[in-house]
């Protein structure tokens, strides 16, 4: 699929302004992926899919202590709202979110070439591995960092809520139009490949 098709998939809740916008953020992609934030940080819509949120509570088996850190939102922004009502309560999946100079630590301890090292790095900020998701440093967000789609987490919503209205500073990051759309087609493509090349009988 070309860029100009891409334009028949874009929102259609978007005014033509904005869809112009988006389109054209598009195009230029990689080379304006800083551009993923909302101009502004909206408390009033609460959370919303694909926001950075800090301090939420992240365990990784078999190690099973709990830490806080920064997580990243999964779960679409309906399932989220407290105005939807749910017969059974709902969850929030998050995954955790690294800081870059952490990865390339772990890339160090991993005694991989230098070379190679910087190859993935250059990857990731290019969005070319679909297990991550490049965070550019931009919002609140003070470091690149990466969400790691393969370490996904969930608690229950209003668990989760509630850590979130402690402190409005909780929520540190929004994706604007071009930075949503960049988060769909990873998280897509990370859980739905059609061309596995699997004969499932």
């Amino acid at each position: 699929m070309n860029i100009d098709e891409i334009e028949k998939f874009l929102p259609q809740y978007l005014s033509d302004k904005d869809q112009k916008q988006l389109f054209s953020q598009l195009k230029d992609f990689p080379k304006n992926i800083d551009e993923l934030y909302s101009d502004k940080i909206d408390f009033s819509n609460g959370i919303l899919q694909a926001d950075i949120v800090d301090n939420i509570p992240f365990i990784s088996l078999p190690n099973i202590n709990i830490v806080y850190t920064r997580v990243l939102v999964l779960s679409n922004s309906c399932d989220i709202d407290p105005d939807n009502k749910r017969d059974i309560s709902p969850s929030i999946s998050y995954v955790p979110v690294i800081t870059l100079i952490n990865l390339k630590k772990l890339l160090i301890k991993s005694k991989i070439s230098k070379k190679r090292a910087d190859e993935v790095i250059q990857n990731i900020k290019s969005q070319k591995i679909t297990t991550m998701f490049y965070l550019p440093k931009g919002a609140n967000l003070e470091e690149e960092s990466i969400a790691l789609f393969e370490k996904t987490l969930h608690c229950n919503r209003d668990y989760f809520l509630k850590l979130a209205k402690k402190d409005n500073s909780i929520k540190i990051a929004s994706l604007g139009n071009y930075g949503f759309y960049m988060f769909l087609l990873k998280l897509s493509i990370h859980y739905n490949r059609i061309h596995e090349g699997v004969n499932r009988h």
